[in-house]
């Protein structure tokens, strides 16, 4: 006679421990899915447009610019990377902001902005397949901050490693390419067609770890 397998019984506390871990699962692939090419399509009244952002390093929030309709709209929602059913969908609440350093960083990205206005958006919530996640844990300070400078200016020194990365930790080949970010989950790589997504294999809060995950992509 074959075995059968038998239910495993969990205590109260380990349901609840169950369950929190696969949130943060759930809250660190959305927040891959955000951070990955800084492209998706905005929704705002009867409207929809392709927006390109970045990611505030102080506090997560999305930095882009947008028509003015979309600050003055009642409700905004972002659909990253894509318009599809799968998309993460992000509730965001816009604010109006002056030209500074966020959007130089965002010309750094993507060059000449489509449009006349700013806007910093706070992410609400989201939703990502089964989940509705808190939007406050999707923004994310960057603890590289202080050090992306000087890590950008690096790995931009030595051309043909970046190109190396870019193949090994996107897949991507990339002719002439330049780093303009870094955060713990990896660098944003600019390319001629857009942004490019280099994930680290390990988690870099510091520029030293920065340094190793570059190391290990490399072999």
């Amino acid at each position: 006679m074959r075995g059968r397998l038998l239910p495993v019984k969990m205590t109260p506390d380990e349901y609840a421990a169950r369950g929190e871990a696969l949130e943060d699962e759930a809250l660190d692939h959305a927040w891959e899915v955000l951070s990955a090419n800084c492209v998706g399509v905005l929704a705002f009244d009867d409207t929809e447009i392709d927006i390109r952002y970045v990611l505030d390093p102080a506090n997560g929030r999305l930095i882009a610019t947008v028509p003015v309709a979309s600050i003055m709209a009642a409700e905004n929602v972002l659909y990253a990377p894509e318009l599809s059913d799968d998309a993460l969908r992000l509730l965001l609440s816009p604010e109006q902001i002056e030209e500074s350093s966020l959007t130089d960083r965002w010309q750094v990205y993507h060059g000449e902005p489509e449009h006349v206005r700013w806007a910093a958006y706070w992410i609400d919530s989201a939703k990502h397949g089964p989940w509705v996640l808190d939007g406050d844990a999707l923004m994310r300070p960057n603890p590289l901050a202080g050090d992306e400078p000087a890590l950008c200016k690096e790995f931009n020194a030595d051309p043909p490693r970046l190109r190396t990365l870019c193949g090994r930790g996107a897949g991507v080949e990339v002719e002439k390419p330049v780093c303009v970010g870094v955060d713990p989950g990896g660098m944003h790589v600019r390319a001629p067609f857009g942004i490019v997504r280099v994930k680290f294999p390990l988690e870099a809060n510091e520029a030293s770890q920065a340094h190793r995950a570059a190391s290990m992509l490399l072999g």
